[in-house]
């Protein structure tokens, strides 16, 4: 039988945990962790978080004990979960949580930019169009690339940069908005100074919290783009999003059994009041994730946002 790759493991655990069966959801944890070391932070948070919900504390303490011992950490922001509650008060939880905050914080001094730059094969006449895709909170540069993947065959540069955010071993976040607008204008920069970019044909695009990021930093506009392109958006605070440019059009892509599909109205409730234009597709299929025909999906959100100056 063919094994499932992460982003299955990935899915079939949150169908599951939707479910509330935490205990198979466990399970294929379980068995296919091994097959992915280099996600080992995150899938030993999972079973931690499984392990609570089965109400099962002594392992959740011997996991999470383990996983330091392993060099693993992660900030204590991330212990805010409700799915740890019935452990985060135990005198040993809290003892370890401090020793990972201490590893957490060590570990962030050292943190450096990084991206990864997809190139079209046939490089245009003149000038590439830009599209900055952002990855979700708990991702990495890496994150989501196979769907951004049809921009760069339409003969886009994709960037797609890392946030200098660590929430754990390879996973990162744009939790502070000032600090991700400082990193996008460094990644910006660089960029534009490497190849030749059409100022006139800049996107920036994202998933989950990264698709927040790209409307806060579109709407802030420290530097000149087009539009967004937002996929299973998620911000923190709408309020936050400051509309100091209103010239910019959005495109949402959006699941009605999106659990953070009230967070999207949010955000596009604070647009309507500033009046930047937006328009979404809504899959009735699907839930915090990309739809399953993206080409289709890209090809609409870049016709909207280009329309008027095609």
């Amino acid at each position: 039988m063919e094994q499932m790759t992460f982003q299955q493991l990935t899915y079939n655990l949150m169908r599951l945990y939707a479910e509330g069966k935490y205990a198979e959801a466990l399970e294929i944890v379980e068995q296919n962790s091994e097959r992915f070391p280099e996600r080992s932070a995150r899938t030993t948070f999972w079973k931690m978080c499984l392990l609570s919900l089965c109400n099962r504390p002594e392992a959740v303490i011997s996991v999470f004990r383990q996983g330091l011992e392993n060099g693993l950490w992660w900030a204590k922001s991330q212990f805010v979960d409700t799915d740890l509650d019935a452990v985060r008060d135990l005198p040993e939880f809290q003892r370890l949580m401090a020793i990972s905050q201490k590893k957490y914080e060590e570990a962030r001094k050292h943190v450096e930019p990084d991206q990864t730059t997809l190139l079209p094969e046939v490089p245009p006449s003149g000038e590439y169009p830009l599209l900055i895709a952002l990855h979700g909170r708990n991702g990495n540069k890496d994150s989501n690339l196979e769907y951004w993947e049809v921009a760069r065959q339409k003969g886009w540069i994709v960037l797609s940069p890392q946030s200098t955010q660590p929430l754990y071993s390879g996973s990162y976040c744009w939790d502070d908005p000032q600090h991700g607008l400082v990193d996008l204008l460094f990644y910006f920069e660089q960029v534009t100074q490497k190849y030749q970019i059409d100022s006139q044909r800049v996107v920036m695009a994202g998933f989950s919290q990264g698709s927040g990021m790209a409307i806060y930093a579109a709407l802030k506009g420290s530097f000149a783009v087009r539009g967004f392109i937002g996929v299973g958006t998620w911000w923190a605070d709408a309020n936050e999003l400051v509309c100091e440019r209103k010239d910019v059009r959005g495109y949402f892509v959006t699941g009605e059994k999106d659990q953070a599909l009230d967070r999207v109205r949010e955000i596009q409730n604070v647009l309507k009041r500033n009046n930047v234009q937006f328009a979404e597709e809504v899959h009735p299929d699907i839930g915090h994730e990309f739809s399953s025909d993206f080409e289709r999906s890209f090809e609409k959100a870049i016709a909207f946002i280009f329309e008027e100056h095609e």
